[in-house]
């Protein structure tokens, strides 16, 4: 969509399309974040329209016109903030089950008694050279074994030591949680992607919501609490006259 220089360029949507992870495997799921923002970016140019033509009416008054203008804004606000909070919640929710597909647990893939050995040899190097750190010489200790089985593919080896208890391999459980991560993500590594994209627009999303606020507020040209006792004056003068 083309660009209102009224309006702060943070709010547009082109703040999701610009993000690192946002490409041809993410952009599905993007979407509807992208359609939210493009509703929150044309709401607050109503906004400003309505600004605009009030500054024109010379019938009304300042206060009148910041009656008007907030009333447009809590239009706006009311039409684009449910899609915006529909959005976030689908992408957590989106977040949560890769996040669980990226942690589910494996099954050995080689027979029993291959199995069996793979898990022996890791044990022995985990007790020569221990396992408390992720090493970075693959080949070197239990944990760099794994780690360049996960590198090369080797779904036997990976699922033997992964998919039966820590202790059977001689690893600490939780680097075998991070070694499953890590071959999850080798395996599948658009859905790791994907997660990634949901976490970073989710991100934005809470970033960018008080700047709604802020720029509606600058819009209308006073703050909401004041608005809203200029309209009950109103309101009040009106019902008094109409009991006249």
């Amino acid at each position: 969509m083309g660009v209102d220089t009224r309006i702060t360029a943070s709010l547009h949507p082109q703040s999701v399309a610009s993000l690192d992870e946002y490409d041809s495997d993410t952009e599905g799921e993007l979407q509807q974040v992208v359609q939210a923002f493009t509703s929150v970016y044309e709401g607050v140019g109503k906004v400003l329209d309505v600004r605009d033509m009030a500054v024109k009416n010379t019938a009304w008054s300042e206060d009148m016109r910041t009656i008007k203008v907030q009333e447009m804004a809590d239009r706006a606000f009311a039409k684009f903030a449910p899609q915006l909070d529909k959005a976030f919640h689908n992408m957590r929710a989106g977040a949560e089950l890769i996040e669980k597909q990226l942690s589910a647990p494996v099954e050995a893939r080689a027979a029993h008694s291959i199995s069996a050995e793979i898990r022996a040899h890791v044990k022995g190097l985990a007790e020569r050279q221990g396992t408390s750190t992720l090493d970075k010489r693959p080949g070197q200790s239990a944990v760099g074994f794994v780690q360049a089985a996960i590198q090369n593919g080797d779904a036997a080896t990976v699922t033997a030591v992964l998919g039966a208890p820590a202790y059977l391999s001689g690893i600490d459980p939780k680097m075998q949680e991070v070694l499953l991560r890590q071959w999850h993500e080798k395996a599948n590594p658009v859905a790791a992607k994907r997660l990634r994209a949901m976490r970073a627009v989710m991100d934005l999303i809470q970033d960018r919501a008080p700047l709604i606020h802020m720029e509606l507020e600058r819009v209308v040209g006073k703050s909401p609490a004041y608005a809203k006792m200029l309209r009950d004056k109103h309101n009040a003068a009106e019902k008094a006259l109409g009991g006249i």
